[in-house]
This record gives structure tokens, C-alpha cells and sequence, in this order.
């Protein structure tokens, strides 16, 4: 009989050698040759590591050469999950004009490896600045980031994740805001097959641009006219203090924009400039941004911005007053407008390199809007979307549309102007209802910040699953607004934390909000007016028909 040493030795011996086999056949499944057998023709893998954080996981890293036009290179990442994979695959949304591999979503924030998504995403085939656009005027490049490039790439990644996990059964999700919400709109105009399921948050469209034009003109229009953070703040102050009730509830929001009036001309200085008050130059420039730009033909462009969280505004109008370079920078952007060099690359790609939107370009000028739609015919970028979704419809494909009723970048109005069309295009309301449903959220401003939920999008993905997997249709969806009600989905377990966070977190006390599908609306418990901190409680709200 062997000492009892001698068989420890042994056994751990054994249990090293199977640990060891175990770790070699991972990495050999892990490698970059297995991965290649995994991909289709046009997608050249370039590397496939075993890799430890946030979980273990596959990292895969490939290029992909796509043609007519072209050639051109659209880089990709792929995480697959060594352990506790559910089934589901993540394609992350880009903002802006991406530019850059992700490895954690945007929108929301986080990594879905963390609740066991295998997740992909792309810098759409272009490396550079995520608000630069100048790269627009190649052909190829231009397609790549339209639709493209993000197609080739789920192509690709759908492919390979069947194939490592030794299955055809996958749930397929893609969520993006701004820029994503763009990329996702495309996908499933164009791509229908892609995916199962697609949280779509404000998208923008060349009115948008055109109205980053015409409000950064206000803003350098004569001396003085810039509106500061600090006024900003204050505005927004008085018009949340006039409004809030107008939805029967005093919870520190405008519910509906639209229906809040409010006399900015009360505000004019009357000896000199303060704090508390507007100068005629800021108060003409208030007037023209709610306004909103003219056409042409006297006929409005597009909507004026929200009045609504109106410090949202100093995200496109700048930190800090003109003159301002049009550099695409985060480094600039701090002492820029955003507005300004967003509009002003994407300028130099329609109209030309030598172009500066604050001096040569005028809203109401036909030569100079006919140009900028001649832009975009000839890049195949920016022009209007179909809201066409038969086709996603017909293949089990099911939408969330959401958008912050404060966004003045991409609003909530084009939102509804696009469901509604999407809604006459697939026969009706009740037909559309079946595979879309459209969330308007109080308070948030582009994407996220304002005074509206910090989770919505994260409660969306959840109610997304359950419509896909589970045939269970969205209704009132709850999202939340203080550290101890937010509830992240793809949050770090042991920390609660998120990284890679781009949408600062709303400010406001701990609020519930409860968010229905349109057309219905919140509704709150008049019963519960008089207890103190109910209006913060989702209990004490409903969703009712309008």
C-alpha cells in the first residue's frame, strides 16, 4: 500500500494534469485558427487570447474587408464568455461617428459579459475623433459607418458565437442612443435578419445638424447674445417652478414640454446685466432657439428646442462663449460647442474642406440647403429613414423606441414623427403595437443627465428580453433616479458600479418614474397627494389611455 503522501502526490498530480488539459483545450478553442474556421471568407481573425477580466472570456479581435465600394477595413471585437453564456448575443450601438473598437456598451453603460451576453461592436471602419465626420467624403468609409460596416460585422460575430458555443439557438440584441440609436435604426431598416431585439434610443437626422447650425450662429449672432451655463441654470429654475403642475403633480418635472408656456420677456434686465435676469441679446437668442430654425419658404425646419432642462442646451452651445475652434477633440470640446464641431465636419464632407458653418452657411437659403441635400444624396449619408419595419416585423423582430422629452439635440417630437410613420406603414396602430413600443422619458436630456431616470435604458434591455424570450409585451416600465433606486444591468455584481460611462448621471432626489407606452401616459394616485414622498413611488402610478 502507497504512503498516504505518495497518494496526495499522485491525486494532486492527476488533478493538476486535468486542470492543465482543461486549460489547453480552452486556449486551443480560445485561438486564432480555431476562431478563422469559425468566420466567413472576408473576415481575417488577428487574434483570440483567453482573458480574465471583467470575466473569463474569449477575446477576439478581426478586421474585415468590404468592397464595391472599396476596398476598406472595418475592425471588429467579439467577448465570448468561457462560463455561464445564456444564449445571448449583444452588439454594441456607437455614438457619435464611433471611430474606435468598443469593448463595453454605451448605452447603457457597462459590460454585458457581466450577465453572461456575448458581446461584439465596431469602429464601423473608420479610426479617428467620435465627432468627426470629414471622413464622409469616401465612398466606401461612408457606406461602412451608414449601415455596412455594422452588418458585415454581426455577420461575422453571429457566425463565429454559433460556432464556438456548438449551437444555432441565440438571442440577438443591440442597444445605442444619439449616434447608436442611428446605427440601430439602420439595422433593422436595412438589415432586418439581424437581430431579435433592438433598444433605439434618439437618433438624430440632417435637421439635426441644421439646427446645430442655425443655434451656434445665435450664439455668435451679435455680442453678448451666448447663453451661459449660469443663465441656463437659472432659466431653467424658473420654468421648472411655473410648469411643474401643470400635469396635476408637483415631482420637479415637465411631463410634456409642449404644453409649458412661459414669458421670457419677464426676464429682461432692466439695469444692466445680472445673474437673475436676460439681456436683450440673450433673451433674442432664448426666443430663436425655442423657435427654431426657418426655411426657405418661411416654413419651420424642424422644432425648437425643449423648453424644458434648458442647461441640457450648453452641451451644443458651449461651456464658454465664442470664438471657438471647430477642432474634433475631447480636449476642445470642453472650450467648444459641441453643436458647432459636429456640424462643422460634417460640412466639410457635403460642402467642401475650406467650409465654416458659423459664416457660410444660411438656413434659409435654398442654393445652400439644396447643397447640403446634394451631400448627402452623393455620400449615401444622412438621408431621411424609411420607417419602413415590415420586413423586421415579418422576420420576429421586435423594437423599443425611447427618447428624453428634454433631448434638444434629437427630439422627442422627430421620435413620434418617426414611429408615426412607421405605425401607417405597417397598417395601423394595433399592428404596429404588436413589435414596437415607443417610451417617452421625463426629464432626460440627451441620452441621459437632465432630471430623468439614470436606468431607463438598462429596464428597457430587461423588458426587451422578456418580449423576445418570453412573449411578455412592454408595458408600464419603472426606471430610477438616486444611487440607492438605480438598478444597472450591466453593472460590476460586487460593486454595483458601472464603467466606461459616457452620460453623466441625472441630478434630483431618489425618484421612481414610471414610463408607459405610447400613447398612454402616467397617471398618478390623486388619493396619495396629500403623503409626503409618494409622488416618488411607482406604486402610486399607472399607465392610462390618453
Amino acid at each position: 500500500m502507497q504512503p498516504t503522501f505518495i497518494r496526495r502526490l499522485l491525486a494532486g498530480s492527476v488533478s493538476l494534469a486535468l486542470t492543465l488539459s482543461a486549460q489547453v483545450l480552452a486556449d486551443d478553442k480560445c485561438s486564432v485558427d480555431t476562431i478563422q474556421n469559425y468566420a466567413p471568407a472576408d473576415t481575417r481573425i488577428t487574434s483570440a487570447v483567453p482573458t480574465s477580466e471583467p470575466v473569463a472570456h474569449c477575446r477576439v479581435e478581426g478586421t474585415i474587408t468590404s468592397t464595391n465600394p472599396g476596398p476598406n477595413q472595418v475592425n471588429f471585437r467579439l467577448q465570448l464568455p468561457e462560463e455561464n453564456w445564456t444564449g445571448r448575443y449583444f452588439f454594441i450601438g456607437m455614438g457619435g461617428s464611433a471611430g474606435y473598437v468598443p469593448s463595453r456598451s454605451q448605452v447603457p453603460a457597462g459590460n454585458p459579459l457581466l450577465v453572461g451576453f456575448a458581446v461584439a461592436g465596431t469602429d464601423t471602419g473608420r479610426q479617428g475623433h467620435m465627432l468627426d465626420w470629414a471622413f464622409l467624403d469616401d465612398e466606401a468609409k461612408a457606406l461602412d459607418h451608414r449601415d455596412r460596416g455594422a452588418h458585415l460585422t454581426n455577420v461575422a460575430a453571429q457566425q463565429i458565437t454559433r460556432a464556438y458555443y456548438g449551437t444555432d439557438d441565440m438571442y440577438r440584441y443591440m442597444s445605442g442612443c444619439s449616434g447608436g440609436g442611428r446605427m440601430s435604426t439602420e439595422a433593422i431598416e436595412r438589415h432586418p435578419e439581424d437581430f431579435d431585439g433592438v433598444v433605439l434610443g434618439a437618433p438624430g437626422d440632417w435637421t439635426t445638424i441644421l439646427s446645430f447650425i442655425y443655434n451656434v450662429q445665435q450664439m455668435t449672432r451679435e455680442p453678448g447674445s451666448w447663453l451661459s451655463p449660469a443663465k441656463l441654470a437659472m432659466l431653467e429654475e424658473k420654468v421648472t417652478a411655473h410648469c411643474d403642475a401643470i400635469d396635476g403633480v408637483k415631482d420637479g418635472l415637465i411631463r410634456d414640454p409642449d404644453a409649458c408656456d412661459y414669458n421670457f420677456a419677464q426676464l429682461r434686465c432692466q439695469d444692466g446685466d445680472a445673474p437673475d435676469c436676460l439681456t436683450g441679446p440673450e433673451l433674442k437668442s432664448v426666443e430663436a432657439i425655442l423657435e427654431g430654425p426657418i426655411g426657405p419658404d418661411g416654413d419651420p425646419i424642424r422644432p425648437g428646442w425643449p423648453i424644458s432642462n434648458m442647461t441640457a442646451w450648453s452641451g451644443f452651445l458651449g461651456p464658454v462663449p465664442p470664438p471657438w475652434s471647430p477642432e474634433p477633440s475631447m480636449e476642445n470640446i470642453a472650450k467648444s460647442a459641441g453643436g458647432y464641431v459636429i456640424a462643422n465636419t460634417m460640412a466639410k464632407a457635403y460642402l467642401g474642406p475650406g467650409v465654416d458653418v458659423l459664416e457660410d452657411f444660411d438656413v434659409s437659403n435654398q442654393d445652400h440647403i439644396d447643397a447640403w441635400r446634394a451631400g448627402m444624396k452623393r455620400t449615401g449619408f444622412g438621408l431621411p429613414f424609411k420607417a419602413d419595419l415590415n420586413q423586421y416585423r415579418a422576420n420576429g423582430g421586435k423594437v423599443i423606441l425611447w427618447n428624453g422629452v428634454s433631448d434638444p439635440c434629437c427630439l422627442d417630437a422627430k421620435m413620434k414623427a418617426y414611429y408615426d410613420k412607421v405605425a401607417d406603414n405597417a397598417g395601423g396602430a394595433d399592428k404596429v403595437d404588436k413589435f414596437v413600443k415607443y417610451y417617452r422619458i421625463p426629464g432626460m436630456a440627451h441620452c441621459g443627465g437632465g432630471t430623468g431616470p439614470q436606468d431607463a435604458p438598462d429596464q428597457m434591455i430587461r423588458a426587451m428580453i422578456d418580449w423576445v424570450e418570453n412573449d411578455e409585451a412592454p408595458g408600464k416600465i419603472v426606471a430610477h433616479r438616486g444611487a440607492e433606486r438605480v438598478d444597472l444591468l450591466f453593472a460590476d455584481p460586487e460593486t454595483g458600479q458601472v464603467s466606461g460611462v459616457m452620460i453623466p448621471p441625472p441630478k434630483g432626489e431618489p425618484h421612481d418614474f414610471t414610463l408607459c407606452p405610447h400613447p398612454q401616459t402616467p397617471t398618478f394616485d390623486q388619493t396619495k397627494a396629500s403623503v409626503e414622498g409618494a409622488v416618488h413611488e411607482a406604486e402610486n402610478w399607472r399607465c392610462s389611455a390618453p
